[in-house]
């Protein structure tokens, strides 16, 4: 029962947008590295295992709250390939939230997709040096957070330098220059870093 109020109360707080990104990322990156292989977790497409349901059909026949409950006793289901797995609570949230970010496949989900792509970019690209969540401290301590240059800088104000590659007085801060939509998803992930 524990794991079911930390569960509601993870997702009662706020700040929501930064916090529901942040959440639904780690949700999803945890799913890439323990569930892709059998199943889909794209708004569209089949699962690589024909028995293994993708994700937004298991987010169309559950809630939250027994996603999460499912997720901390195990998963163990009756399929042999099916692994039982240990989660903790956070994870068991994160997971449940990235499911039900599916829920709506279909639906006009483009704003979280976005979000969730803008973060990826900037794990995949950023993260060594930079803390790029809503409250931690950097890795390089020399590297501002991004919740933290967001508020010295309008998100949009840095399309033209993430366009032709950010240039810094730092030597080991690597030049990056990104296509126009992840641009638009890199400035819509640091938006929602913004308190509102």
């Amino acid at each position: 029962m524990r794991y079911l109020a930390f569960a509601f109360v993870l997702l009662c707080t706020a700040p929501a947008v930064a916090q529901d990104a942040a959440v639904i990322a780690e949700g999803k990156r945890l799913s890439e590295l323990n569930c892709a292989r059998c199943h889909n977790l794209e708004a569209s497409g089949e699962s690589p295992l024909t028995d293994a349901p993708p994700f937004r059909e298991i987010a169309r026949n559950y809630d939250v709250d027994e996603l999460t409950d499912s997720f901390m006793e195990g998963l163990a289901v009756r399929h042999p390939l099916m692994p039982d797995w240990e989660v903790t609570e956070p994870q068991a949230a994160a997971l449940a939230q990235f499911v039900m970010s599916l829920a709506a496949a279909g639906d006009d989900k483009a704003g979280d997709s976005t979000i969730i792509l803008g973060h990826d970019l900037l794990r995949a690209n950023c993260a060594r040096c930079h803390a790029i969540d809503a409250g931690s401290a950097s890795p390089e301590p020399k590297a501002p957070p991004f919740h933290e240059i967001v508020t010295k800088y309008e998100p949009s104000a840095l399309e033209e330098a993430l366009a032709e590659g950010i240039v810094t007085g730092h030597e080991q801060m690597p030049q990056f220059a990104f296509e126009p939509d992840q641009i638009a998803a890199i400035v819509a992930y640091l938006e929602s870093l913004k308190t509102p």
